[in-house]
């Protein structure tokens, strides 16, 4: 096979919704796996969240979370790349959201944390299958330094909040959307790029010999980085225009398409 690693992103591309991962989806990536291929996942989310996906596909190489900001062992928990933000940024963009009727969850050393729960919080929490600290005061939090903040909200107050975020010219931070109403605060450098980058150094791979899939603003720099990068066929356009192949199925449809191809050497 030509593609020795295939990297996928999680929701809308290995799933459409309700964390379910289809047969057929599992069994081509074992097809894959057993004729001597790597498949591993790259999301936004913690590894918490994608554990039983680790689990149901058998993935035995590290994963990457938080949208680049680690890549993680899943079988020892090692950490092979961590980005933070550090307490200044965060302490700053906290009170500036203040400003603005958004939800952010705060990411601190594997744990996240909210103000309250509320209707944007409970459908984020069921969809990734995590649990949330309530605190009275989120800014205590970034006394150590938070691995990312997921900022839910409405796209134009989204738009509005970064918008008030850069004239403040802070440093050490970037920002990226995972979805049409979820704004990420990364650290600066974290992105599914470069830790894709981080791992294929790691397992021995030239870019020549990864295939990534994705659907979202936030996988454009994996399908760039990659030496084959799908968009699947539910991609936001932006992410069609810098990918070489967009798929003709949607979500996991058209990473089986893939999976199908490369098994054939069609790809």
């Amino acid at each position: 096979m030509k593609y020795k690693l295939i990297v996928s992103d999680v929701d809308g591309t290995l799933f459409k919704s309700g964390n379910q991962v289809q047969q057929k989806t599992v069994q081509l990536i074992q097809q894959y796996q057993q004729a001597g291929g790597v498949f591993t996942l790259a999301t936004g989310r913690m590894k918490k969240a994608i554990e039983p996906f680790i689990k149901k596909l058998k993935i035995q190489v590290p994963v990457i979370v938080y949208n680049g900001a680690q890549v993680i062992d899943p079988l020892s928990d090692r950490l092979i790349l961590s980005h933070q933000l550090s307490t200044l940024f965060a302490e700053r963009a906290l009170q500036i959201m203040n400003g603005f009727p958004v939800s952010p969850i705060v990411h601190v050393q594997q744990q996240p944390y909210v103000k309250e729960y509320n209707d944007d919080i409970l459908a984020h929490t069921k969809k990734d299958g995590i649990d949330c600290v309530i605190t009275d005061n989120l800014s205590n939090l970034v006394l150590a330094p938070p691995t990312k903040i997921l900022v839910i909200g409405e796209p134009l107050e989204l738009a509005a909040f970064e918008k008030v975020l850069k004239q403040e010219n802070l440093i050490g931070y970037q920002t990226v959307y995972s979805d049409r109403n979820y704004l990420e605060l990364l650290p600066e450098g974290a992105s599914k790029g470069n830790a894709l980058d981080v791992l294929a150094t790691t397992l021995g791979f030239l870019q020549q010999d990864i295939l990534a899939v994705g659907d979202e603003r936030n996988d454009i720099s994996m399908l760039v980085n990659a030496g084959m990068g799908v968009a699947v066929a539910n991609a936001d356009e932006e992410v069609k225009r810098q990918a070489d192949m967009v798929t003709k199925g949607s979500w996991n449809k058209g990473l089986e398409e893939v999976l199908e191809a490369v098994l054939k050497n069609e790809l």
